[in-house]
């Protein structure tokens, strides 16, 4: 394939992937704990210009033709999302660093910054998908009673048993001492990658946020800024079909002089 055509299609490829991405965070923008992903374009490999190809100034100093760029992997941002109130007393959110660790049905521990937590029909404390909320009970949860529990920012799980106050679970944070271990897995859940380490509010205390009862984290999309850049990626969309409808002109034109 011609070159002038690699170019614009490896362009216009780059901008619809990033147009996916971009739509993808506007249909997630109310999703609780959702994180915002963002793409970056890299450089394709340059080949180097010859004589042969097209005639060379004395001066040229390592002439190259490039190819275009290609979309480069995917990157979800993990800043802060809003804070939405909630009645609810086990709808969670952390203020800070770290994630909720759930367990799937496989038992595997996931990540996740989605504390909307609701006690089961077992007294346990699940999302909405059913995943189990990793924590460590210290009195069995079917002793627990919904109307006198309480979370503090520490994690604590506190029962009013006969006038006071006493502590029932503990509910720890988690975090990878490298932000490049977490794999998206689908959910608003983050799979850790094999072999990296896994850091814990009980352990590393000063390195956390603090949890939030009553409160679920929105989303950290910008919705202004996801449609600003939309509008700039159609339009360097459009900008690059332009170009491979130029490029089709212009060899028409030589065609017929052929």
């Amino acid at each position: 394939m011609r070159i002038p055509y690699t170019i614009s299609r490896n362009a216009m490829q780059a901008q619809q992937n990033k147009m996916n991405t971009i739509a993808h965070n506007i249909a997630n923008v109310n999703t609780i704990g959702f994180k915002e992903s963002t793409v970056q374009f890299t450089e394709l490999v340059h080949n180097a210009a010859t004589e042969q190809d097209v005639r060379l100034s004395p001066d040229a100093n390592q002439a190259s033709n490039g190819v275009g760029i290609r979309i480069g992997e995917a990157k979800q941002t993990h800043s802060q999302g809003s804070l939405v109130e909630s009645s609810d007393p086990f709808h969670l959110s952390v203020g800070g660093a770290g994630f909720f660790g759930v367990r799937n049905d496989d038992n595997e521990l996931m990540l996740t910054r989605d504390g909307a937590f609701h006690l089961n029909e077992q007294n346990q404390l699940v999302n909405d998908r059913g995943d189990y909320l990793d924590m460590t009970a210290f009195i069995p949860v079917e002793q627990w009673q919904k109307d006198q529990l309480a979370v503090d920012k520490t994690g604590e799980v506190t029962m009013v048993m006969n006038g006071q106050s006493v502590l029932v679970g503990q509910i720890p944070l988690y975090m990878p001492t490298d932000s490049g271990a977490l794999t998206p897995a689908g959910g608003n859940m983050y799979r850790l990658a094999e072999g990296a380490n896994l850091l814990n509010s009980a352990e590393n205390p000063e390195s956390f946020g603090q949890l939030l009862s009553g409160y679920t984290e929105g989303s950290n999309v910008d919705l202004a800024q996801s449609f600003t850049d939309m509008i700039m990626t159609q339009r360097a969309y459009a900008m690059n079909a332009k170009v491979v409808q130029s490029i089709d002109e212009i060899y028409s034109l030589i065609n017929q002089f052929n």
